[in-house]
C-alpha cells in the first residue's frame, strides 16, 4: 500500500475552525486522501479525521509576530510533513526555513498584504509606506525560493505575476452542502436584514446602524461585539453555522457594506456568496467587481457607503418589493451553484499537491 503524503497547514492568526483553512482546505485534502496537520491557536483535538496541534495562545499583536510565531513553526516542523501550507505573512521567514531542509512550501495569501498595510490603523501613517514596500520586497525574495502561492482572488493573483514560482488562484467560495437553500416564502418573511462576518467601521458596521435609522425593519448582526442592542439593531454575538443559517432562512437581506480600502475594493467576501447560496439578495459596496457580480446574476444592489441615503433606499425598496428581492435571492442561489462554490476550486488545489506529490 502506497504512504499517504503527510500535509501540515500552518498560522499563527487563525483559529482552528477557519473556514478557509480547515473546513475547506484541510478537509477537502484528507478527503482527497492525505495525511492531513493543522498546526494553529488553541488546544490539541481530531476532527473530521484532520489532527488539530494547539499551540496556545499569544498574548497581544506583539507576542504572537515575533514569539507565537516562531512557537508554530517549530512545532510544525517537528511533524516531518512532506508538504507545509501556511497562511500568514508573519511565517515567511519560517517558509525558507523548510525549504531549505527539502520540504516543498506553499504560501496562501488571502490577501493583498502590501496594499493593506497602508490600511493598518495601528502602523504610524508616516511608516505605512516604507513598511509596505519594504515588506513587499521581503515577500518576492521569499515566494521566489518557495514552491507556490495560492491567492483567495484573482486581483491578488496579479501582485504576484513574475515575482513567484507558481501561482494557483484558489477563490473562497462557499461550500454548498453547508449553506441552507431557504423556500419561505419572502411575503411571509419578517422586516429582518442580517449581516454575518467580522464587525468594525471598516467592514461597515456604523454605516449599517446609521442606515437602519431610516428602515422601518431589524438588522441582527452576527459577529463579536461588545455592545448592546440600539434601536433596531440586534447582536447576535458569534454563532455557529446552523445559527447563521436559521438567520439566513428568515431575513429579506443581507449587507455586505465594506469601507472602500485598498484591501476591500478587489476582495470576494465569503459573505456575499453565502448570502447568494441561501436565496436572499443583498446591498453591496458599489466597488467594480461587485458591481459587475451583481449586474450579470441580478442578485442584488450596489450603492455608495459614503451615501446613507442610498443605502436606506436599497434595503426599503427589497423590503417594499418581496417578489422581486425573492427572485434576485434565486438568481443568486443558481450563480453559486453553476460558478461560485468551493467544488469549483477545490479541484485546483488538488492538483496543486498532486504535482508537488509526484516532485518530492
Amino acid at each position: 500500500m502506497q504512504k499517504k503524503v503527510k500535509v501540515c497547514h500552518f498560522t499563527s492568526v487563525h483559529s482552528s475552525n477557519d473556514v478557509r483553512i480547515y473546513l475547506k482546505e484541510c478537509i477537502s485534502l484528507k478527503d482527497a486522501g492525505y495525511q492531513v496537520y493543522l498546526v494553529t491557536r488553541g488546544k490539541n483535538q481530531v476532527k473530521n479525521g484532520i489532527k488539530i496541534v494547539g499551540c496556545g495562545e499569544a498574548k497581544n499583536r506583539i507576542e504572537r509576530m515575533f514569539f507565537f510565531s516562531h512557537k508554530v513553526y517549530k512545532v510544525a516542523k517537528k511533524l516531518d510533513c512532506d508538504i507545509y501550507h501556511f497562511h500568514d505573512p508573519e511565517l515567511l521567514p519560517y517558509a525558507l526555513k523548510l525549504k531549505r531542509i527539502g520540504k516543498k512550501v506553499i504560501f496562501d495569501s488571502h490577501e493583498d498584504v502590501p496594499s493593506q498595510i497602508l490600511d493598518k490603523p495601528w502602523i504610524p501613517f508616516v511608516l505605512r509606506k516604507l513598511i509596505s514596500n519594504i515588506y513587499r520586497l521581503y515577500e518576492t525574495y521569499v515566494v521566489q525560493q518557495i514552491d507556490a502561492v495560492v491567492t483567495a482572488t484573482s486581483h491578488i493573483a496579479k501582485q504576484f505575476k513574475e515575482r513567484a514560482h507558481k501561482i494557483i488562484i484558489i477563490n473562497n467560495y462557499p461550500k454548498l452542502e453547508d449553506i441552507v437553500f431557504h423556500n419561505t416564502s419572502f411575503e411571509r418573511r419578517e422586516a429582518i436584514i442580517c449581516y454575518a462576518g467580522g464587525l468594525s467601521e471598516i467592514r461597515g458596521e456604523q454605516v449599517m446602524i446609521e442606515a437602519m435609522k431610516g428602515v422601518d425593519a431589524t438588522l441582527i448582526l452576527a459577529g463579536e461585539h461588545a455592545k448592546e442592542k440600539q434601536g433596531n439593531v440586534s447582536y447576535l454575538g458569534n454563532v455557529g453555522r446552523e445559527t447563521i443559517n436559521e438567520l439566513y432562512g428568515k431575513a429579506v437581506a443581507g449587507l455586505v457594506l465594506l469601507l472602500p480600502t485598498a484591501s476591500y475594493i478587489y476582495s470576494l467576501p465569503i459573505k456575499m456568496f453565502e448570502y447568494m447560496a441561501s436565496g436572499i439578495p443583498f446591498v453591496a459596496s458599489d466597488f467594480p467587481l461587485w458591481d459587475r457580480i451583481v449586474n450579470k446574476h441580478h442578485c442584488g444592489v450596489c450603492v455608495s457607503v459614503n451615501n446613507i441615503k442610498e443605502i436606506e433606499k436599497a434595503i426599503n425598496y427589497l423590503l417594499m418589493h418581496r417578489q422581486e428581492a425573492e427572485e434576485m435571492g434565486r438568481n443568486g442561489r443558481k450563480a453559486v451553484e453553476n460558478y461560485f462554490n468551493w467544488n469549483h476550486e477545490k479541484d485546483k488545489l488538488i492538483k496543486l499537491y498532486q504535482e508537488l506529490s509526484e516532485k518530492s
